[in-house]
């Protein structure tokens, strides 16, 4: 018997990594993430696993990547492994999509006759999008993680050095990934497109901030140190100093926020709030050009553009589960098969 392992992560150089936008959940109001035909993007890819889908020759699943066609490419995201005994081999993959839906499946066939799909098995599971969290949880995801992002991003302050490529998106990334060396911390979520974590707000504005509109997610009272901060084509204005203003994303920008917001009164999952309420935001960010330095932004300035304000938190803690793996869970709830 021979088996063999893969992981792969894709770093997005732009938004242009998602081709849709939208989304299917009509309470959502952004263009992120990409838009879905059913619950979840895990769930769109388990359709196409079912016994009534035709596959195509020659077989996907008898390539040396293995991927599925309809994630067109490779997923940002994702593990792989085969084994084989005799002319029988197994491939299976793990996909974490930026919705926070998971996806497994394993493919089973004879090498002798791949084509020969009549006695080809598949298999399919997925978990659905993960639900939005208590304060309690969430307090305790800023504990474990929010502090140590913070100084992370921190550290880079006044050194004229670049976090990893420069890139803004490194700086929230490679925070998450600095976990990895401390086997006694429960393993965070990674950064998965522009996703970092359980989302606590999203919003946006437009016609010069005459329109704003925004959701809060989740049962926290506060945006708080270590939060991860995503923009979209956002455009603020000085609030002290009238014609100066600042643009955020082309098309997108990130940033790792370093200071607790003032306690919101009237917030809780799926209520609405603008932009503006949220007050001022302390972060840290970089860009190809600019080191890392520490920059204030009132929200009362916001014209334009989109935001998302994510809570890094534990695999275990959000999904269920205590990394990204081939294979499904033995027993899961919540997880559900093709």
């Amino acid at each position: 018997m021979f088996a063999h392992l893969t992981f792969s992560q894709t770093k997005p150089t732009s938004w242009g990594h998602t081709t849709t936008t939208g989304n299917s959940d009509p309470n959502f109001i952004t263009s992120y993430p990409p838009t879905t035909k059913g619950e979840s993007a895990a769930a769109d890819l388990a359709e196409f696993f079912k016994p009534t889908t035709r596959w195509d020759n020659p077989p996907w699943y008898h390539t040396p990547s293995g991927i599925p066609p309809p994630l067109d490419g490779k997923p940002e995201r994702y593990v792989s492994s085969w084994q084989s005994r005799g002319s029988i081999k197994t491939t299976r993959i793990g996909v974490l999509f930026s919705d926070m839906s998971v996806f497994w499946s394993a493919v089973t066939y004879s090498l002798t006759n791949p084509e020969n799909q009549r006695d080809v098995k598949r298999q399919a599971w997925f978990l659905p999008r993960p639900k939005s969290l208590d304060q309690a949880t969430l307090v305790e995801a800023h504990e474990t993680y929010g502090d140590t992002i913070a100084l992370f991003a921190e550290s880079f302050l006044g050194t004229g050095q670049y976090c990893a490529r420069g890139e803004c998106w490194d700086l929230a990334n490679e925070a998450l990934k600095y976990f990895d060396q401390y086997d006694y911390i429960p393993k965070p979520v990674p950064s998965i497109s522009r996703t970092h974590g359980h989302l606590i707000y999203e919003g946006k504005a437009s016609k010069k901030g005459k329109e704003m509109v925004g959701r809060w997610r989740g049962g926290d009272d506060r945006i708080r140190r270590g939060d991860i901060i995503e923009w979209r084509t956002a455009r603020i204005t000085s609030v002290n100093a009238p014609g100066s203003y600042t643009i955020l994303g082309d098309p997108e920008h990130t940033a790792v926020i370093v200071s607790n917001s003032k306690v919101l009164p009237n917030v809780g999952d799926g209520l609405s709030i603008p932009p503006s309420a949220l007050g001022s935001l302390t972060v840290v960010e970089q860009s190809v050009g600019q080191p890392p330095v520490r920059k204030d932004y009132n929200l009362l300035g916001l014209e334009e553009g989109e935001m998302w304000i994510y809570r890094p938190i534990g695999f275990e803690v959000y999904l269920g589960i205590s990394d990204l793996t081939p294979t499904p869970p033995e027993s899961l709830p919540r997880i559900q098969q093709i």
